[in-house]
């Protein structure tokens, strides 16, 4: 008699945490522009987060690789407003990085 091992997939091949930030200039918010072969999509700034990084320090680590604010954020304090999480999987591999262009 033979046995079959049974098996369960693996959900994710890895767990991602992220943080997203919004700079407000007045009434307006700075977004990012990526262009697709099919579409243009706006998003908020944001990235993954480093092992053992802060998330305050990764958002503004983020801000300052996407829009060059290291200097102006160096001494402040960004505002906690909204913490969420997500569980999100997509089959196969992950997808290379996209360029991105700030607007």
């Amino acid at each position: 008699m033979s046995t079959t091992e049974a098996t369960t997939p693996t959900p994710f091949s890895r767990i991602k945490v992220r943080v997203t930030g919004l700079v407000f200039c007045g009434n307006d918010v700075a977004l990012l522009r990526r262009n697709r072969a099919d579409s243009v999509h706006y998003t908020t700034i944001g990235g993954n987060v480093h092992d053992g990084e802060d998330y305050r320090e990764a958002v503004r680590r983020e801000l300052d690789e996407e829009l060059g604010l290291g200097r102006d954020l160096a001494s402040t304090e960004p505002e906690l407003i909204w913490m969420a999480d997500a569980r999100i999987s997509r089959p196969g591999p992950a997808r290379p990085r996209r360029p991105a262009s700030s607007t």
